[in-house]
C-alpha cells in the first residue's frame, strides 16, 4: 500500500515537472562572468555605504548642537565632548570595510570622519581626514576596536582637565592642535535602519529612522524630530512611564491570585495613563531645544500637518485609548509654544520651559 502511494506521489511529482518545464524562460540569456558581478557587488556595496554615510553625517550636524545647547537641562546626564565623529577602517562593518576604504582612506588609525558646526574641534582647527597621533602625548589606539578604547580616554582626560592636547597628521605634516571640552547631553542620537517614518527614545539614546530620515524636507523639521525624542529622555517619561506599567502589573498579579487571569490588562492600561501628556510634554521641551540650538522655529508646527498627511489616522486620535495627541491638536498646541518662545528671544530671557508651581 505504501509502495504504491510513493509511486503514484512520484509520477505525479513528474508530471508537474514536466509541466513547469512547459512554461521555462525560452530566450538566450547572456553568459555572466564571476569577475564582473564580483565587481558590481562592491560598487553595490560603495553607494550604499555613502548612502548611510550621509544619513549618518546629517544626523550628526543636526543633532550634536541640541544636544550641546540642552547640556544645562540635562542634569548629571552629561559626558564631555570636543564635537567629532572618528572612524578606522576596522571599525567599519566588514561588508563595507574594502568600500569604505577606497573612497576614504581608512586605514588602521582613527581618522576624522566630520566635525560639529561650530564645535570646539573645529574652532581649534581639526579637519576632516585628519589622522590622530596621540593624546596629551599617549599614542591614540589603532586597529580593532580604536573608536571605544580613543572614546575611553577622552573621558579620562576629562575627569581632570578642560581642554586637550591632540597630535595630528594632516598629509605629511605633524602638529599638535588644543581642543576644549565642552558639555552635551549623553543621549546619543544614533541612526536606525527601518524605513518606516517614526523615531525613538529609550531613555539611553535616540533613534531616527532612515525613513524618517528621507521623510523630513529640512533640518527644522529634523531638529523637531530629534528636539522632541531628547525630551523624552531627559524628562524621564520612558522610567515614568515603566514605573506606572509595574504598579498596574501589581493589579494583573493580585488578580491572578484570585483565579482572574487579566493577561496585562491593567499593566498595559496603567503605562498608557499619561503617554499623551508625555508626548505634549515632549513637544513643549522639544521645541525649546530646537530653538536653543539656533534654528528658527516658526515653521516648526507644519511638521505634524505632514504628518497627518502621511498617518490620516491621526488626525481623529482623540480620547483615553490614544497615545498620542491628535495631529490638529499638536499643531495648534506648538503654534503656542513657538510665540512663546519667540516671546522670550524678543525679551532677552533664557529659553527654559516652564516648570509648574
Amino acid at each position: 500500500m505504501q509502495r504504491s502511494l510513493f509511486s503514484r506521489s512520484l509520477l505525479l511529482l513528474c508530471a508537474a515537472a514536466v509541466a513547469l518545464a512547459g512554461c521555462a524562460p525560452v530566450t538566450q540569456r547572456p553568459v555572466l562572468e564571476e569577475k564582473a558581478i564580483a565587481e558590481e557587488a562592491l560598487k553595490q556595496r560603495a553607494l550604499a555605504w555613502q548612502d548611510l554615510q550621509e544619513d549618518v553625517a546629517r544626523l550628526y550636524r543636526i543633532s550634536y548642537p541640541i544636544l550641546a545647547r540642552a547640556a544645562d537641562l540635562c542634569d548629571d546626564k552629561l559626558r564631555s565632548s570636543i564635537g567629532a565623529r572618528f572612524a578606522n577602517a576596522p571599525s567599519i562593518a566588514k561588508e563595507f570595510r574594502e568600500s569604505a576604504a577606497k573612497l576614504t582612506g581608512l586605514g588602521d588609525h582613527l581618522q576624522v570622519m566630520q566635525l560639529a558646526p561650530g564645535a570646539p574641534a573645529e574652532r581649534a582647527g581639526l579637519r576632516e581626514k585628519d589622522i590622530l597621533l596621540a593624546l596629551d602625548g599617549k599614542p591614540t589606539p589603532s586597529g580593532e576596536g580604536a573608536s571605544t578604547k580613543f572614546t575611553a580616554m577622552l573621558v579620562e582626560a576629562a575627569k581632570t582637565r578642560q581642554h586637550l592636547e591632540v597630535k595630528i597628521r594632516r598629509g605629511s605634516v605633524e602638529q599638535v592642535l588644543r581642543i576644549e571640552l565642552e558639555p552635551v547631553c549623553d543621549y546619543p542620537v544614533v541612526v536606525n535602519a527601518a524605513d518606516m517614518i517614526n523615531a525613538f527614545a529609550d531613555g539611553k539614546k535616540v533613534e531616527i529612522t532612515r525613513g524618517m530620515l528621507r521623510f523630513v524636507r529640512d533640518d527644522l523639521e529634523l531638529a523637531v524630530v530629534i528636539g522632541h525624542e531628547l525630551a523624552h529622555n531627559t524628562m524621564g517619561h520612558i522610567r515614568k512611564q515603566m514605573g506606572n506599567a509595574l504598579l498596574g502589573s501589581v493589579l494583573d498579579v493580585l488578580a491572578a491570585s484570585r483565579g482572574v487571569d487579566t493577561q496585562g490588562l491593567f499593566g498595559n492600561i496603567a503605562g498608557m495613563v499619561f503617554s499623551k501628556d508625555f508626548e505634549a510634554e515632549a513637544d513643549y521641551v522639544g521645541l525649546y531645544f530646537t530653538a536653543r540650538a539656533g534654528h528658527e522655529i516658526d515653521n516648526a508646527p507644519n511638521f505634524w500637518r505632514r504628518m497627518a498627511a502621511a498617518n490620516p489616522d491621526g488626525i481623529q486620535q482623540r480620547g483615553f485609548g490614544a497615545s498620542h495627541p491628535s495631529t490638529p491638536e499638536r499643531f495648534v498646541a506648538l503654534e503656542k509654544i513657538v510665540a512663546e518662545i519667540k516671546a522670550k528671544k524678543a525679551a532677552g530671557q533664557i529659553l527654559a520651559p516652564q516648570l509648574q508651581k
